[in-house]
């Protein structure tokens, strides 16, 4: 069997020797580059990164043993892809390790940004060009600040899950891709340490003041008792009046020193604007607060909601790419047998088809653990073990997917629930679910708390959306399934959301606590029947309700 490109004997033997001082890129470029059944020898090798090693058709890149470091300090909105190429047909990956040193908010010191990006492997397609018969195979990573894994058809650019030329048979295997993947500071983590600092180490106040959307900030200059008016600088820049209940319109106060009748951390809205200060209520055009006690110039107020809560889960400044792999516009899609943890969303399938995700186990994930990404159709997710630690949702089936079913996998420790956004054809039957409502928890390292309220969030255990006002979603079987209560759970446990039809929820068993199956009452043709431990209510449901 031919081992090794011709002419390339000593380059490797040169590889073998090689110490880990050099940028190593050149060459490992020059072995990658020839094709064939190629082996990178076990070793070390650093690579700076400043541009990718290309990747070519028609390979076999064995690369067990090997190590490839990245630098370990990398500045602010760092880009870097370690290997990539384009139009890539009948390639195979085997082994090697991805070592970098992605931010990790647990560590008071870091030496990567934190909206560095850094991607091992990426693939993608050309307009007219195509990507197939793709394997990944017993490739290891640990601290990558992206995907290790990056695969993708070509998509249209603005036309959500159209994808022009997808990418044919892509393959993981055997992977263990852990803390990696793009890092995400996770929904209102950086305005909850501001609004309550007293609850958190002086070094993560200080550094949330410096990753903070700091422009959105402005200090009181005084508020009287019995006064409506919130004396602030407001003249180069005025807020205006909020015109409508959207969080960008929304403001909340941070400090501890304020008006006795105002909530710290709940949103206000802006009813009068002038140069001098502004008039909040707690609704859009309602009365005016006459405020009972008086604050000065140590009350902040941080206006534009989406911008500091929602929109703040990413870096500012942050790369594209989700996941500690990437998968988008591809068909036949197999992930198999994979051990997976990130500081963000673990992993990405989106606008995929024929997709199978078997017998893979998610150790932990700072955002969403699972996640079927946008348009996907017929996927089935079966055998595995997700472990959410305390992250967003334990499980997102996102927008508009179909033909999809998860059948005996395991669910638990997530933050914010099982997530199902205006499914089509979608089955849920045989799963065990427990305890993923942390981030209910008042614990304000563990859970969250809600903008609109001040209060702790509340999610429920399993919700399905509409992200369309107006539209509908089903059939939806959600059967013989094992739901274990967390502590905080609400009592409103599983919700379906309007316009739902032909929905059959039956056979389910719910441990621990009380639970209700609310149903709005526009859904038609609905079975909600024999679940052990949890009574059914028909009551309205926002369509949109556990976005965020």
């Amino acid at each position: 069997m031919k081992l090794f490109a011709p002419g390339l004997l000593s380059l490797l033997l040169s590889l073998v020797a090689a110490p880990l001082l050099a940028d190593d890129t050149a060459r490992i470029a020059a072995l990658v580059g020839a094709g064939g059944v190629v082996t990178i020898p076990p070793g070390d090798y650093h690579l700076e990164g400043t541009a990718p090693v290309k990747l070519v058709s028609n390979s076999t890149i064995t690369a067990y043993g090997a190590r490839f470091h990245l630098p370990k300090v990398l500045g602010d909105k760092a880009r870097l892809v370690l290997f990539a190429g384009q139009d890539i047909h009948h390639f195979t990956w085997l082994g090697g390790e991805f070592i970098g040193h992605v931010f990790d908010p647990a560590q008071k010191d870091n030496t990567w940004e934190p909206s560095v990006n850094t991607k091992g492997i990426e693939i993608t397609t050309s307009e007219g060009g195509t990507t197939h018969d793709i394997l990944f195979r017993d490739v290891k990573s640990n601290g990558l600040a992206g995907a290790v894994i990056g695969v993708h058809g070509l998509s249209k650019k603005g036309q959500e899950g159209e994808v022009i030329t997808p990418a044919q048979r892509v393959a993981v295997e055997s992977c263990t891709l852990l803390r990696s993947g793009k890092f995400m500071w996770d929904y209102g983590y950086l305005w909850q340490i501001l609004t309550w600092p007293e609850a958190y180490e002086t070094w993560e106040v200080e550094r949330a003041r410096k990753y903070f959307r700091m422009d959105k900030l402005r200090p009181v200059i005084s508020i009287k008792p019995g006064d409506d008016r919130v004396f602030v600088a407001n003249q180069a820049d005025p807020w205006p009046v909020s015109a409508n209940d959207e969080p960008k319109e929304a403001l909340t106060f941070l400090g501890s020193h304020f008006p006795s009748n105002l909530v710290r951390g709940r949103q206000y809205f802006i009813v009068d604007s002038t140069p001098e200060f502004i008039k909040i209520s707690e609704t859009p055009g309602g009365p005016p607060i006459r405020f009972e006690g008086g604050a000065d110039g140590e009350l902040i107020m941080a206006h534009n909601i989406f911008a500091t809560y929602l929109a703040a889960y990413a870096p500012t400044g942050s790369g594209p790419g989700k996941g500690a792999f990437d998968i988008t516009g591809a068909h036949d899609v197999r992930v198999t047998g994979c051990q997976l943890s990130a500081l963000g969303d673990t992993m990405h399938i989106q606008a995929c088809r024929n997709i199978v995700f078997a017998n893979n186990h998610i150790l932990g994930s700072r955002m969403g653990a699972f996640f079927l990404a946008e348009f996907c159709q017929n996927a089935t997710i079966t055998g595995n073990l997700i472990d959410g630690t305390n992250g967003s949702r334990v499980m997102s089936v996102e927008k508009s997917c179909e033909d999809v079913t998860i059948v005996a996998n395991t669910f638990r420790n997530g933050g914010r629930g099982n997530w199902i956004n205006q499914p089509k054809n979608f089955i849920l039957q045989g799963n065990v679910f427990v305890n993923n409502t942390t981030k209910n928890e008042p614990d304000l390292r563990r859970g969250r708390i809600a903008y609109q309220t001040g209060k702790p969030v509340s999610f429920p255990e399993l919700y399905f959306t509409l992200y369309e006002e107006g539209a509908s979603y089903g059939p939806v079987i959600v059967r013989d399934n094992v739901f274990s209560l967390g502590e905080l759970a609400p009592q409103e446990a599983v919700t379906f959301a309007p316009n739902g039809h032909d929905i059959q929820m039956t056979g389910n068993v719910f441990q621990n606590r009380p639970a209700t199956i609310v149903v709005d009452p526009s859904c038609q043709n609905v079975n909600v029947s024999s679940n052990q431990g949890a009574e059914t209510k028909i009551a309205p449901v926002d369509f949109n309700h556990g976005r965020r």
